[in-house]
């Protein structure tokens, strides 16, 4: 018979409240820049992926072998008092002089002495008097007890009573306390709102997810601290960006309590970097003297957007990359607003009164476009202004172009962007040539894919000059299909390298960029989409690991139902990092469940051993 004998609990014992916020999850025992990443490679999807990461810092668990963990395999008894032994052990609770407890079928047995010292303490018991069955399972009321009783009688602090609202809990179970114990604390729930399920064996990773969450409520409380041990500065995990786009056209940013909410969301998440965006078309939600203040109505006058959310996250770890798009001038969200003074679509965009003020650029045929032309000299002197200022004054974290090449030509066209006057003038120039080239042409086109790469190297000299530590990355372009080869050769064939003029392989390459952010937006359910993915991850992986600019991925969650855009975050992962497009819609549905699901699951991410 499997039952385990609860001892009586010690009457000179007084019931203590706790927190039991602090059990609700594992992040108060488990900051995730403290926990080192496992090489578990069967952990990598388990719900209970942060929790076992965890157990296995405190000591509390260990694999089956460095790269197993066997996390779906039942729980014995024997394998659930060496987790409780363990953190007693660690947390300097272990039980001093323990004498043999008799069983045995424990003799020999590599749990033994965990055995006979929770034994010592009352936590456990035998199924009888001589034996313990060390290699039987254990179920989810057997380890209510257990775990009551380490409150109890390991550390001299009672969980408080509570309810047990589950119809298979029987009044005269001789868990029933345990269990409505652990359930007030957070340490469990139900399988449903009614049902626990008792005699359902415990696995092993949900077995991580009890102790830590014990572990949670003990830290919370003060009675045990974190380990000593952090996270080496290439630590599998922890060295990983995990990010999320979050954009101006919604409200999102544009109060104190939308990018509180925000913050926490991600604080939940385990991000540890947002990538805001902080003008929409050239108008600042900051305080600027470059930009013109925003006509945006729904920011309230002097609300300073960028300000408020450093404030915020940085106070919980999170990173801010300020987001400033490049080309694109106008948007339809302007229509009915008032332009503001300064304003570059009014006074440099295509209906700038005198063309030699417009600095958009113009196609082959003289059609002026929308975009600012990258070849236009007073346009890179723009963009390093906005630059500058950001790094001088505000603490950001990173700065973020995004739109740094021209408006996209017709597929398997030679791009015919470009015109602007004074970007040819600056063309001949520089080149001695005369007359208009056309679109086709080699120098000519060279020249422009030039010209959105002193862009980055501008912002990345007036970062250098500001002696700052701040990161530089830029959103780019990968479209339909990716690099035949992961060489020059094979990216020179893609859309962005010919189309946009947008030559970022050679930006990772040279070392312009300290993080590069591939927009890899795919419908994972369309099989040709779906291929464009892997050809494109298949590159940015091998392009990650000849290059020291970090390469992180960032799918299109917005395009996909919650599995796909989790497994297509799941795959970034494995290259430097991954961040969701976007935060406002993380998935097509615009369910939110994904946040948490990354952060159980450490954002599926595993060291390849």
């Amino acid at each position: 018979m499997r039952v385990l004998i609860a001892l009586a609990l010690t009457a000179s014992l007084v019931p203590v409240p706790m927190s039991a916020a602090a059990a609700s999850t594992t992040s108060t025992a488990c900051p995730s820049q403290d926990v080192p990443a496992t090489g578990f490679a069967d952990t990598r999807t388990s719900a209970h992926r942060l929790a076992i990461d965890c157990a296995d810092w405190w000591g509390i668990v260990s694999g089956r072998s460095p790269t197993s963990f066997a996390p779906g395999r039942d729980v014995t008894r024997g394998q659930t008092a060496a987790m409780v032994a363990r953190l007693l052990r660690t947390t300097g609770h272990e039980p001093s002089d323990v004498q043999p407890a008799g069983f045995t079928d424990t003799d020999g047995h590599a749990f033994e002495a965990d055995i006979d010292a929770l034994a010592a303490l009352g936590i456990v018991t035998g199924t009888t008097e001589t034996t313990f069955e060390p290699n039987e399972p254990i179920d989810r009321a057997q380890m209510a007890s257990i775990l009551a009783q380490t409150f109890e009688l390991g550390y001299e602090t009672p969980l408080s009573t509570g309810p047990v609202p589950f119809d298979d809990v029987s009044e005269d179970n001789v868990h029933r306390d345990a269990i409505g114990q652990l359930v007030a604390a957070g340490i469990t729930s139900g399988t449903t709102a009614t049902t626990y399920a008792p005699s359902r064996d415990v696995t092993r990773e949900q077995m991580a997810s009890f102790v830590t969450r014990s572990t949670s409520l003990l830290v919370a409380d003060g009675l045990v601290a974190l380990p000593e041990e952090r996270p080496a500065g290439d630590d599998a995990y922890a060295s990983r960006m995990r990010a999320a786009w979050v954009h101006l056209f919604d409200d999102t940013l544009k109060t104190r309590a939308g990018i509180q909410e925000l913050v926490d969301e991600l604080a939940a998440a385990d991000a540890n970097a947002v990538i805001a965006q902080v003008a929409r078309r050239h108008d600042a939600y900051y305080v600027s003297d470059v930009l013109p203040r925003t006509p945006d109505p729904d920011v309230a006058p002097g609300f300073d957007v960028l300000d408020t959310l450093i404030e915020l996250a940085h106070a919980q770890g999170i990173e801010v990359h300020a987001w400033y798009g490049v080309a694109p001038t106008y948007h339809g969200a302007y229509d009915d607003l008032p332009a503001p003074d300064g304003w570059i679509h009014t006074d440099h965009g295509q209906k700038a009164e005198d063309e030699d003020d417009r600095w958009v650029t113009r196609t082959h045929d003289g059609t002026w476009l929308d975009y600012l032309d990258p070849g236009v000299p007073e346009v890179q002197e723009h963009v390093a202004e906005v630059v500058a200022e950001l790094v001088a004054d505000y603490p950001v974290d990173g700065i973020h172009l995004d739109y740094v090449r021209y408006q996209e030509a017709a597929r398997d066209q030679p791009s015919d962007r470009g015109y602007n006057p004074r970007a040819l003038a600056a063309y001949q120039a520089e080149t001695g040539e005369s007359g208009t080239p056309e679109p086709g042409d080699e120098r000519w086109t060279d020249w422009r894919r030039d010209q959105t790469r002193q862009i980055i190297l501008d912002a990345r000299d007036v970062i250098e000059e500001s002696g700052r530590d701040v990161t530089l990355s830029a959103a780019v372009i990968s479209w339909r299909d990716g690099p035949v080869g992961a060489d020059r050769a094979g990216f020179e064939g893609t859309d962005p390298y010919t189309r946009t003029l947008q030559d970022w392989d050679q930006w990772v390459r040279e070392g312009d960029l300290d993080v590069v952010m591939p927009m890899n937006y795919f419908r994972a359910h369309i099989p040709e989409h779906a291929r464009w993915f892997d050809e494109w991850l298949t590159y940015q992986r091998a392009l990650a690991a000849e290059s020291d600019t970090e390469v992180v991925p960032g799918p299109g969650g917005y395009l996909n139902q919650p599995d796909n855009a989790y497994a297509q975050m799941q795959a970034a992962m494995g290259v430097d990092g991954a961040a969701m497009y976007s935060y406002q819609q993380p998935t097509e549905d615009g369910s939110r469940e994904i946040w948490g699901r990354l952060a159980r699951t450490r954002w599926g991410y595993h060291p390849v051993r």
